[in-house]
């Protein structure tokens, strides 16, 4: 039986995070942006630290839309960044709900729904933001865990 582990009150903790929103014009050309931005951190004298992790921002309003984020932790601070990079010594966001997920990534957009559904049984009040933090990926399967930022 395949699963999607749940839990609450969860707190993710990243250090040195280089960030870097997606522009809507870069959307089909993720694995370009993450090249650049790997490029930039070894340009930097810097080594990537950990899995890329995707932030996805929501900001409400009459039009809602969404941000979209790569981050990569870095072994050192990076002190000076190019145009749409941002350096965070650290990002600490508490009081999330957590899924686990192991399986295929054509799939793997449930655990995000599942933490929704979560939220919506449990009457939790999520802020819309969500951190996909991909563990391990190989051509169909990865493992990734999920942090939705809770009110």
């Amino acid at each position: 039986m395949r699963e999607i582990q749940v839990a609450e009150h969860k707190t993710l903790k990243l250090t040195n995070v280089l960030s870097r929103k997606v522009e809507v014009e870069d959307m089909g050309n993720l694995a370009i942006v993450l090249t650049q931005m790997q490029n930039f951190i070894r340009s930097h004298d810097a080594m990537p630290v950990g899995p890329i992790v995707q932030c996805v921002k929501m900001r409400k309003g009459p039009n809602p839309t969404a941000e979209i984020y790569f981050m990569q932790q870095v072994n050192q601070l990076i002190p000076r960044l190019d145009p749409g990079y941002q350096m965070d010594a650290l990002l600490r966001v508490r009081n999330c709900l957590y899924a686990h997920y192991t399986g295929p990534m054509s799939y793997s957009n449930l655990a995000s729904q599942k933490l929704d559904i979560y939220a919506f049984e449990h009457e939790i009040e999520t802020t819309g933001d969500s951190y996909t933090v991909y563990v391990n990926q190989d051509d169909d399967n990865g493992v990734l865990d999920v942090f939705m930022e809770t009110k």
